[in-house]
């Protein structure tokens, strides 16, 4: 009977049902967060030191940037810092040609009509359904003929087709009143014109949106970089530490070194969450009626 009660007063408590949604909330973000803060209190200590050190300390007593001076060195055999370099070339290249040919796409499939615009854009969503693994084979092939192999072409053009980029900023332009845009015909305002003054500032909450998890996407990526990439110079921030920590043979030996390298390798991802989070969240809860 006292668990009911409890229940009554849980349900028509909207203050308590945001308090315990706030404490799991910040419980699930603690746990996503204590992998991230271990390995940088670890990047802080000496490799023998974390190693031998019983229990553990989440704070280091003696706290060093010696493992970072190991990994920003070239003495270390594999340039850390050029693989940074690489990996923000690619990604603020991909991010803008990305942007650049997804939104006149969209645009066209949500503004424009003419015969068979749904099927096109349904069909072309229909890739959204298979695995991306499925096409690296064929992008490999298609890379290797055009003599791409070992160029930073061979990271950016593979990306540029962003299905679902395209699929976000057509839902969101569908939004855009259809009187603006006659509106807009009827003052003489050519279509690029409405598109870069009305449709633009429009979807801007998607734009972020897209050019964020378009940033994200190519600095995390590695399967891709690992087949068609070779010299050292090129090679992207996930690959550069990959070859770095295999040059240690026995990863405690380089525990610290390796742990500061996966922390440069994360700190950028986290200050652009932390930075864009309110625009991010934004452009996900668009609405996807389509009309």
């Amino acid at each position: 009977m006292q668990e009911k009660n409890w229940l009554k007063l849980f349900k028509s408590n909207k203050k308590l049902q945001r308090i315990v949604l706030s404490i799991i909330l910040w419980i699930i973000a603690a746990i996503w967060y204590i992998p991230i803060f271990w390995m940088l209190s670890t990047s802080l200590k000496s490799s023998q030191v974390a190693i031998t050190e019983n229990p553990p300390r989440w704070i280091p007593q003696e706290p060093t940037l010696e493992n970072y001076k190991i990994v920003f060195s070239p003495a270390s055999g594999i340039s850390v810092m050029r693989g940074i370099i690489n990996s923000f070339f690619v990604a603020i290249i991909s991010t803008f040609l990305g942007l650049v040919i997804a939104t006149p796409a969209a645009y066209a499939l949500s503004r424009l009509r003419f015969r068979g615009r749904n099927a096109i854009f349904w069909s072309y969503v229909a890739i959204l359904a298979f695995p991306g693994v499925l096409f690296l084979v064929p992008q490999y092939f298609i890379i290797h003929s055009l003599g791409l192999m070992d160029n930073y072409l061979a990271l950016i053009l593979p990306g540029l087709g962003s299905t679902f980029g395209v699929f976000l900023l057509r839902q969101y332009m569908l939004g855009i009143p259809r009187e603006l845009e006659d509106a807009a015909w009827i003052d003489g305002c050519s279509r690029l014109r409405f598109l870069i003054t009305v449709v633009l500032p429009y979807v801007k909450p998607a734009l972020t949106t897209l050019a964020l998890m378009s940033f994200l996407g190519s600095w995390n990526s590695f399967l891709w970089p690992l087949l068609v990439l070779n010299s050292p110079e090129k090679l992207t921030l996930p690959i550069a530490l990959v070859r770095f920590s295999a040059g240690w043979g026995d990863p405690f030996r380089g525990i610290g070194p390796l742990m500061a390298g996966a922390f440069v390798s994360v700190a950028p991802t986290l200050i652009i969450f932390i930075v864009f989070h309110k625009y991010l969240m934004q452009g996900i809860s668009l609405s996807a009626g389509e009309k």
